[in-house]
């Protein structure tokens, strides 16, 4: 079983999005019809199974991607497009890190200006944390660095590399890719200290191309088109508030109903 790369689907997953196909197929939020009711209901009750698994404070901070490449590349396309980083503003990641957690900030850096900068590793293949330390300065604005290694399997002490990155410059943002980590531990975002939390659903049992990206206080939206919005004019456009305002087009209904099926059954174990 090579769990760090897929996991096997559990019955109970697959019943689940089952079910939803033969019973309660519709679009979600953007219907009044009994079906897309249930639809609607079905995939929120997700969205808070995914809240209570990692202990987000709000269920509108988590938002559906499709799946942890995904989240992370829309938290760097966001922060791009915000203005928060600027020419010569500094961005760490770690020389451990997958590739869906060094390209997207290599390219906010082109976009941006900013600098990029790897935490080294020890001669025991561990985070060089003094190095980290060093590294930290007034202008850095993200720190982006996985939960557990998918090459290593090191678990990273994500809470102090956040605790630190705060008291250095509270405003920075910390990204923790965590597509290793809640197949193995307690995820609690709150407890973790962090702004930004990505995992994908398939390593957890889920099916393929659903995931999930916890965002405290995100910024403006970078996905348009339908069901993010509030009321569409012809010059001006409010968007929805989050999650749905993050969440453009027809989402992956089944995928989020069998992510939250995949969830349940972990916590029953």
């Amino acid at each position: 079983l090579d769990n760090a790369a897929t996991t096997q689907k559990p019955l109970a997953v697959l019943n689940a999005i089952r079910h939803y196909y033969d019973t309660e197929n519709a679009n979600v939020h953007r219907g009044s019809h009994y079906l897309s009711q249930l639809a609607t209901e079905a995939h929120e009750e997700s969205r808070e199974t995914v809240a209570r698994f990692i202990n987000a404070p709000e269920t509108a901070e988590v938002l559906f991607t499709s799946g942890c490449t995904m989240g992370i590349n829309l938290a760097a396309d966001t922060i791009a497009g915000s203005g928060m980083v600027k020419p010569g503003d500094e961005v760490i990641v770690t020389a451990s890190e997958h590739h869906s957690n060094i390209v997207p900030w290599q390219m906010l850096c082109e976009r941006t200006g900013a600098v990029l900068k790897a935490v080294p590793l020890t001669p025991g293949q561990t985070l060089d944390m003094e190095a980290y330390r060093n590294m930290l300065s007034p202008r850095t604005r993200i720190v982006a660095v996985g939960h557990v290694s998918n090459t290593l399997g090191t678990v990273n002490p994500v809470r102090e590399m956040a605790a630190l990155a705060k008291e250095n410059r509270q405003e920075t943002i910390v990204l923790i890719d965590g597509a290793q980590a809640v197949s193995h531990m307690n995820v609690d975002v709150q407890e973790l200290g962090c702004d930004l939390y990505a995992f994908s659903g398939h390593k957890l049992g889920a099916p393929f191309g659903i995931g999930a990206l916890y965002a405290r206080s995100p910024p403006s939206p970078v996905r348009f088109g339908g069901g993010m919005v509030d009321q569409v004019g012809d010059e001006t456009t409010p968007f929805a508030p989050p999650p749905l305002g993050w969440e453009a087009g027809t989402p992956n209904v089944s995928g989020a109903v069998g992510l939250g099926a995949a969830l349940a059954f972990r916590r029953s174990l």
